[in-house]
């Protein structure tokens, strides 16, 4: 898909917006001649920026169509679509399934596809048999794509988990948008593009609720080799068991390790029994994706500052609510590992 030049530094602007889960829109002028539908109805004042829907390239699986078979762009002509790029252990992604299942609810009558492409953060999340039950447990209704080699990814030229590009009845992209939140102006993009087709909507009701981040103060934190910064100890090497010592006191926004660890590219495995976690964070909840080495049930112990440890239960590849902070401020998190083979790849906060 060919970009303005400007898309490129309002997606650089996106991408500090997703890092703390804020959202961005993307709107770049055209004139105003390229702009109306067509189709009988109001225009809309969405401006164009692209004329072409890109294919839906390297997709490996369809759920969510009949037969499971593909979609393409000339089989949604004279529907709007939206394209959802997610991943199912983003917390981002995460937050706006109310949003999509309600947007599925409204306006799948009135002429509206959610096109859901599921591109994966972590190699767990290109497994079908990973992410269908995912789809599933979260009522996702709308066709979803597995595009486990970034090739509908990268036909978009994109960078974001989520990610949405909405395009018209003529298949023409008329916005895009970055991140969680503006669900109100997300809905009237929609509404407008609708309205082309001269279809009778009814009023948009309530929208979805922007999520409040203002208790988050730690960022995104990776525990692989590939992306890791945190961690107050040095790694080992790739793949090779080393045992550590936790630290007494655990730096704000940084983590620390005791008992044997084996480090990959992406995560982080507490390889012995009793081995020890603890992050300093700043949240009103921490959410981590975790897995079991073996797919086995493995027993964690969660504590906040010291306090009596809770049980919990680590088996598929996903992401775990592990504590929560109802007054946020800063919080020191420590895990007792008690079953071994517990796989550690990313925290985000809520």
């Amino acid at each position: 898909m060919t970009k303005p030049t400007k898309f490129v530094l309002l997606a650089l602007v996106a991408l500090t917006a997703v890092a703390f889960g804020i959202a961005a829109f993307s709107r770049l002028p055209v004139p105003p001649a390229t702009v109306g539908g067509g189709f009988g109805g109001t225009p809309s004042a969405l401006p164009i920026y692209d004329s072409g829907m890109p294919a839906f390239q390297g997709i490996t699986k369809w759920w969510n169509t009949p037969d499971g078979q593909p979609l393409t762009p000339e089989s949604l002509k004279g529907k709007v679509v939206l394209v959802d790029f997610w991943t199912y252990s983003c917390i981002n992604c995460i937050r706006t399934y109310p949003f999509l299942r309600l947007m599925q609810e409204r306006y799948a009558d009135q002429g509206l596809v959610i096109v859901g492409v599921h591109t994966p953060e972590f190699a767990f999340e290109a497994d079908p048999a990973n992410v269908g039950p995912e789809i599933a447990k979260n009522g996702l209704k709308y066709p979803i794509a597995l595009d486990p080699k970034y090739a509908t990814w990268n036909a978009y030229g994109n960078s974001y988990w989520p990610a949405e590009y909405l395009f018209d009845r003529q298949g023409r992209l008329r916005e895009t948008h970055f991140g969680e939140g503006d669900y109100d102006a997300s809905e009237a993009a929609i509404r407008s593009l609708l309205a082309e087709a001269d279809v009778a909507l009814a009023p948009a009701g309530e929208p979805v609720a922007t999520p409040d981040f203002s208790l988050i103060g730690t960022r995104e934190t990776y525990f692989g080799l590939g992306r890791g910064s945190a961690f107050m100890d040095r790694t080992g090497a790739e793949g090779e068991p080393h045992t550590y010592q936790a630290a007494a006191a655990v730096a704000a926004d940084r983590w620390t390790a005791g008992g044997v660890w084996k480090f990959e590219r992406e995560y982080a495995e507490a390889d012995s029994k009793d081995a020890v976690f603890a992050f300093n964070v700043q949240a009103g909840a921490l959410h981590i994706v975790l897995s079991s080495d073996d797919g086995q049930d493995k027993r964690i112990e969660v504590s906040v500052d010291g306090g009596a440890p809770q049980e919990m239960t680590v088996n598929a590849a996903t992401l775990y609510t592990v504590a929560r902070f109802p007054n946020g401020g800063r919080h020191t998190v420590r895990i007792r590992i008690v079953d071994p083979g517990v796989r550690f790849y990313a925290a985000t906060f809520s």
